[in-house]
């Protein structure tokens, strides 16, 4: 049988384990509880020869005079006598522990950390302790990454603090708790091991989620809370309606403020149009196919394909999405649909190829001369072509009317006196090489009327 610990998730109950077929519809079965002490803020000890409560207290909890607590927590006659094996049930706030530190691997953007009474500036390196308050802003977003490995992803818009992060004395055990308190977190939490009293635990103000080596995201707002599993399965429970229904990898859960439960398959990964186009404009821009079912979409960039060091982010309905200021180099893209649940459906990943080969241009009628102009940003050797001509017509070969159609040109535009008066189109286009790439970039065709004289 598999071993599952437990996840509230804002009035319900989440179990996860490990393993488990992905579903072909939701599930509403009725599932056990498998372990119960997951959510509480117990560790489990088993007394060795020479143990005595009073020696643990001692050695082991904050104030010796604890030890009362355990004793009446585990109905022990003597403290002085307590048969090997025995397991003890110890609150975690009575034990020593040896506090630990987060490690930011990637920020961006608006991202303020408080912490011990004073604000810092974050970043990459910096560590983060227990107590620590972190909320990124509108275009902030903060990966940590923890000492066993784990790491924790905060996206835009979200609040988060370290409650715990230390490794409990007694056992050896590590005890990490964090609090969500608006937003979205994406966790991708290492195994914990053998030891069961591991435990790495992210909270919302009306939920406990318990976390064992599994991927998953946790949303809070204020109507609703949102789980979404990406790997490993898990069980879930109403707390108000007593409802139960099993999750499986691809599934997710919606529990709302009434303490209704309802599940269902997250939505397909959708497609990236032209995902092979290399980016080549100043604004990087990325369209999305039609995926039935998705009220939004959901478009990241990042530097990694484990979306640890987002470069920019972005949620909207429309399928078109643009981003500016994003540096050159491989990059990769991820996307996924939201559906009219508010869930988040399964992501998918792009290979992205960014290579800035901006290019502008401008016309200006100057008396009896057209004055056309050209410039734009990128890196390497730049050169740029001209093409003007009439407007093609119906059964004629563009190229072959054109007046002017040269390449090879530099910084700078051209001069042209006593054009004929017509209708014609023009664009300028730029060829590239820094070293490692050779690309062209062509602005669209623009129109151009020469009115003849009075």
């Amino acid at each position: 049988m598999k071993r599952a610990t437990f996840v509230w998730i804002a009035g319900a109950s989440l179990a996860l384990a490990t393993g488990g077929a992905h579903p072909a519809a939701a599930k509403t079965s009725r599932i056990p509880i498998v372990d119960a002490t997951a959510l509480q803020d117990i560790i489990e000890y088993g007394v060795r020869k020479g143990d005595n409560l009073f020696t643990l207290a001692q050695q082991s909890l904050v104030r010796p005079e604890s030890y009362r607590a355990v004793q009446r927590i585990n109905q022990i006659a003597d403290p002085r006598r307590i048969p090997v094996g025995t397991v003890l049930r110890i609150p975690v706030d009575l034990l020593k522990a040896e506090p630990l530190s987060a490690r930011i691997v990637a920020v961006r953007g608006n991202v303020v950390v408080q912490q011990a009474g004073r604000q810092l500036s974050p970043s990459v390196g910096s560590e983060i302790t227990p107590g620590a308050a972190i909320e990124t802003g509108a275009d902030g977003f903060v990966t940590l990454q923890l000492p066993n490995g784990s790491r924790t992803s905060m996206p835009t818009r979200t609040r988060m603090r370290i409650t715990r992060l230390h490794r409990i004395a007694l056992t050896g055990s590590i005890d990490y708790d964090f609090a969500v308190e608006g937003g979205k977190v994406e966790t991708s939490a290492s195994p914990l091991g053998k030891d069961r009293n591991n435990r790495f635990r992210i909270r919302t103000p009306r939920a406990i989620t318990a976390v064992r080596g599994t991927r998953f995201r946790v949303g809070f707002g204020e109507d609703t809370s949102l789980a979404e599993v990406l790997e490993g399965t898990v069980a879930a429970s109403s707390e108000a309606t007593r409802a139960q229904a099993s999750l499986t990898e691809g599934l997710g859960a919606v529990v709302s403020a009434s303490g209704d439960l309802a599940t269902e398959n997250l939505l397909a990964a959708p497609d990236l149009l032209q995902p092979g186009r290399v980016q080549t404009d100043p604004l990087v821009k990325l369209a999305l196919a039609t995926l039935p079912g998705a009220r939004a979409y959901h478009v990241q960039i990042s530097e990694d394909a484990g979306f640890a060091k987002v470069l920019a982010e972005r949620t909207d309905a429309a399928q078109n999405f643009a981003f500016a200021d994003i540096p050159n180099g491989s990059l990769f893209v991820r996307v996924s649909g939201i559906a009219g649940s508010g869930l988040e459906g399964l992501p998918q990943t792009f290979a992205m190829r960014r290579v800035l080969a901006g290019v502008t241009a401008a016309a200006q009628a100057d008396a009896d001369t057209m004055r056309f102009t050209w410039g734009g940003k990128g890196e390497g050797q730049r050169s740029y072509a001209f093409q003007l001509g009439p407007v093609a017509k119906p059964g004629l070969p563009a190229e072959a009317a054109w007046l002017i159609n040269e390449a090879g040109l530099q910084t700078g535009g051209v001069s042209l006196r006593n054009l004929p008066p017509g209708v014609y189109r023009w664009r300028v286009g730029v060829r590239q090489d820094d070293g490692t790439d050779v690309v062209e970039n062509w602005l669209p065709f623009e129109q151009l009327t020469v009115a003849a004289p009075e």
